[in-house]
């Protein structure tokens, strides 16, 4: 195994569920495993959430919920992305729950499940405004009228999604969710049921949970992160990931000398530089390179020069630094700190980006 590993903390992940559970009230969570569970681990992860009765999770294309299949997952699975025309088989072979926005594509739908004699769940997808995903708020109606006629489709739930659900101005999340009711209102009043009614993301969970839906999407903030790190001090969420690595090798470097590639770092004087196996390659961005410091024996030290695809140079100057020593990228070590809020400002950035780039060749220890 490479000295460059991602530990898990399970206990993390099982209490940021539990908070998350508490902000929610009456709303069931659904955790969302999109991107390799944040960069977390889909299927080890969504075995976990499974454990503690999570009972649908949610995925963003049909492939990652067919590896959740494969690896034995049986339980309900929904496709947050709307599907196309050649997902149709994946979603019938797999026994998937999908978000629809384009009737032909639900036609497809509808004949591959009749063919198999099997009916799908779907969910219909409203745009209020985010303007990405969706049907417009006046064409549900017909659109419902239409879908509960097709054979091998249960129009099974109702969606929205905030395009600013942690901004402090809630005043466009509640235009979106007041559009969102009204339709759900009227497609009630036509004689339209669904047994899902969701809107909220994790911000949105905290910030909107006096409305009356019955699930919440929640994905960033089980794993220890919201869009604002005063949000996930006030839900008490803890980062489930540390990511660390081992100085592989020391070199000494005078006045003048330079330090990794394109002449980047010029030393000013006599110092040490610590090379560790972690890099670009490994989804721990270039740009971050003179700008973030990681942990070596409880102490600070800055990453110089420029990040390398499999390594990164770490000046520890005349300190006692020696090979073989544990090295924080994401993580606590004595009374210091580095987390994916620090990394994500050093980019001009938010934490999801830093834990979804990690790559699959960074193993992860689930503790």
């Amino acid at each position: 195994m490479r000295s460059t590993i991602a530990k898990i903390n399970v206990a993390n992940l099982k209490h940021n569920l539990q908070m998350m559970r508490q902000v929610a009230q009456k709303m069931e969570i659904m955790p969302v495993v999109k991107a390799d569970a944040y960069g977390h681990g889909i299927v080890e992860i969504s075995r976990i959430l499974r454990a503690e009765k999570a009972r649908i999770i949610g995925v963003a294309f049909a492939d990652e919920a067919v590896k959740m299949r494969e690896s034995g997952d049986t339980g309900e699975i929904f496709v947050l992305i709307p599907g196309t025309e050649y997902d149709t088989d994946l979603y019938c072979a797999y026994n998937l729950q999908a978000s629809v926005e384009d009737f032909d594509v639900l036609k497809k739908l509808s004949h591959e499940a009749h063919s198999r004699n099997m009916t799908i769940k779907t969910h219909l997808f409203i745009n209020t405004g985010m303007n990405r995903d969706g049907i417009k708020p006046n064409m549900a109606l017909d659109f419902m009228n239409r879908a509960v006629e097709l054979p091998g489709i249960d129009m099974f739930g109702i969606l929205t999604h905030l395009a600013g659900s942690e901004l402090e101005d809630r005043t466009f999340s509640n235009q979106q969710l007041d559009l969102f009711d009204s339709v759900l209102a009227e497609l009630q009043n036509a004689g339209h049921s669904f047994k899902y009614i969701h809107a909220l993301n994790s911000a949105g969970t905290l910030n909107f949970s006096d409305r009356p839906y019955n699930l919440a999407r929640c994905g960033i903030a089980l794993y220890g992160y919201m869009d604002y790190k005063n949000l996930s001090d006030k839900l008490k969420l803890k980062p489930i990931l540390e990511l660390v690595s081992k100085v592989i090798n020391i070199n000494t470097v005078d006045a003048g000398d330079t330090v990794g590639y394109s002449l980047n770092y010029i030393s000013d004087a006599k110092r040490r530089i610590a090379v560790v196996p972690l890099g670009y390659g490994d989804g721990y961005h270039r740009v971050l390179a003179n700008k973030v410091h990681c942990l070596i024996n409880g102490r600070k030290f800055p990453i110089v020069g420029t990040i390398c695809m499999d390594q990164c140079l770490i000046d520890i100057g005349d300190e006692n630094v020696n090979i073989g020593d544990d090295v924080v990228f994401i993580g606590n070590q004595g009374e210091e700190s580095v987390d994916a809020y620090d990394l994500a400002n050093a980019m001009g950035s938010i934490p999801y980006e830093i834990t979804t780039a990690l790559k699959w060749r960074i193993p992860r220890i689930y503790i």
